[in-house]
């Protein structure tokens, strides 16, 4: 009985290896240079990664990816751009077992980016153009900023301030004032607010390496999410990968 489950086991993590990872990239409407970067991390670990990339904020297509990246300034830039339907349509992919990775958003004095689309409080700020960040002790922190590269720079700007208690902060940035990158955990999903600016080329180029490694990250985070919500055994990957 025990082999013909661990024969089980093995058959459904060899046909999720081959499996794609799908990523909806919504984007160009406001940044034209992140897509061409982003599109080029097709491979994490032997696991192959699919980008399509749509600029219809109501996100068709939603319901068959297994990452959402909100490219920069998609949600903020010059007007919120979500409506109810979508916002609850992102709080639902990402209870159901989505990755969300949020790219710089657009926020003024006086008018923070609206958070609809997150489960838990955080607030918009204006900021000035940030080139280094501080890591967190945070255990979740895992190899974010060391697998595939070494971060040791990225491009930040506006961020976020007053993360609510159920944020875990990865990394700071202005002199630890404002938040870099944090982890939001909701339903089995996971949300990656981050203050990455990506608006023009030069940035995109040098955010480069920090975006596969979001790439690496979500997919990592995928691994660990209970397999159950697509149909399967409900057992975690980790749980399989340990009996090996």
């Amino acid at each position: 009985m025990q082999r013909i489950l661990l024969a089980i086991l093995i058959m459904g993590l060899a046909a999720d290896s081959i499996a794609a990872v799908n990523v909806l990239v919504l984007g160009g409407n406001v940044s034209q240079a992140e897509f061409p970067v982003l599109e080029k991390f097709t491979d994490v670990d032997g696991e192959r990664v699919n980008y399509t990339q749509t600029n219809d904020n109501s996100l068709p297509g939603l319901q068959n990816a297994d990452v959402l990246w909100i490219g920069q300034g998609e949600i903020c830039e010059n007007g919120y751009s979500f409506n109810a339907e979508t916002e609850s349509k992102i709080r639902n992919f990402v209870k159901s077992g989505g990755i969300v990775i949020s790219i710089g958003q657009d926020s003024d004095d006086g008018d923070p980016c609206e958070v609809g689309w997150i489960t838990a409080p955080i607030v918009g700020v204006e900021s000035p153009d940030m080139p280094t960040f501080e890591i967190t002790n945070a255990l979740e922190v895992g190899d974010l900023f060391k697998k595939p590269n070494e971060i040791e720079a990225a491009e930040f700007d506006d961020a976020w301030i007053e993360p609510d208690d159920a944020y875990i902060v990865l990394a700071t940035v202005n002199n630890g004032q404002e938040v870099g990158i944090a982890l939001l955990k909701h339903g089995i999903g996971y949300y990656i607010i981050t203050s990455i600016e990506n608006e023009n080329a030069a940035q995109a180029a040098t955010n480069a390496p920090m975006m596969e490694n979001l790439i690496h990250y979500a997919v990592y985070l995928k691994s660990t999410i209970a397999v159950e919500y697509r149909g399967k055994l409900s057992i975690s990957w980790g749980k399989i990968k340990s009996i090996y």
